[in-house]
């Protein structure tokens, strides 16, 4: 599994949609970085809901937003990424390409809680693992910009035991309009959201 290499919450979180681009779109951990990717981390949701990430002039452009506890119905932080398919990337001649098939969006839900878990001190590690919870990481198709927009990621205790994370997801291919070809939207657990959930699970 890949691995995020963030040393603090905050490098690890306002990152995070780079990482999104890199791993999603199957591509080497020196191939995309804040050298060649212009993420813009949004505050207003109306601007971000415009944004479109693009490839141009030899930069990759994605999106960032975190939505207010106001603008979803969830216990813990989410990260809303917008980014390229591997299409226009490899198109760019960046001077590399994705290694294969792009990856499942409901990996980066698992990187959170990983890199989560790495992260916290050794008291909370012992405590959550002895919890021995388990999470079911599923991912949900949207047919539009505006379903994608009005979804929610889904985070849900099932028992005692185990939860269901579910994130839902627009991917576009070659559509007629070009500003709408080849993007990728996803709602995410953020890695401040997966740190509040081991807390949480630990201190119980």
């Amino acid at each position: 599994m890949p691995k995020i290499k963030a040393s603090t919450l905050e490098e690890a979180r306002s990152n995070w949609c780079i990482y999104v681009q890199r791993i999603i779109e199957n591509y080497h951990r020196d191939a995309i970085n804040s050298n060649n990717v212009v993420n813009t981390i949004y505050t207003r949701l109306d601007k971000f809901l415009e944004s479109k990430p693009t490839v141009e002039n030899g930069k990759i452009y994605t999106s960032t937003y975190f939505p207010s506890v106001n603008e979803v119905n969830a216990n813990y932080e989410q990260v809303w990424c917008k980014i390229n398919t591997a299409h226009p990337i490899d198109a760019a001649n960046l001077g590399f390409r994705s290694l294969g098939e792009h990856q499942s969006i409901s990996k980066m839900n698992e990187l959170a809680l990983n890199w989560a878990y790495n992260y916290v001190d050794d008291r909370i590690k012992n405590a959550y693992q002895a919890a021995d919870i388990t999470i079911n990481y599923k991912e949900t198709q949207k047919a539009t910009g505006l379903s994608w927009s009005y979804s929610e990621l889904v985070f849900q205790k099932r028992d005692n035991k185990s939860y269901l994370l579910e994130t839902p997801y627009l991917r576009t291919g070659n559509l007629f309009f070009e500003a709408l070809s080849y993007k990728h939207y996803c709602k995410l657990l953020s890695p401040k959201g997966a740190v509040d959930f081991i807390e949480k699970i630990s201190n119980n």
